[in-house]
């Protein structure tokens, strides 16, 4: 009988252990954005094409929310609040760039 691959994921695995595979792969999705930077920008070239990059970033972003699923931080509550988080990360973020601007 096969099982849900989220259920025997946690089963298996401690929350410390789950904890640690999303910092792996946090890890793994900044080094695949800048890969795919390099790829992008020509000053520090890379031999990898911006396609392949692209498409490795992608597989990094699956990972790190696959994740976030086995962990539980898929939910309904999580969601509403990482959402106002990221309107309010968005806006700050913004409001520094403005700042900048005006130097």
């Amino acid at each position: 009988m096969k099982h849900d691959p989220i259920e025997v994921i946690q089963e298996t695995l401690t929350q410390e252990e789950r904890l640690a595979q999303l910092a792996e792969e946090a890890t793994e999705l900044a080094h695949a954005a800048l890969k795919l930077r390099r790829a992008y920008g020509g000053t520090n070239p890379t031999p990898v094409p911006a396609k392949k990059a692209y498409e490795g970033l992608l597989e990094e972003i699956a990972d790190v929310s696959n994740c976030l699923v086995v962990l539980g931080y898929d939910g309904s509550l999580a969601k509403v609040r990482t959402s106002l988080l990221m309107t309010e990360k968005l806006h700050r973020w913004a409001n520094r760039l403005e700042e900048v601007g005006k130097q």
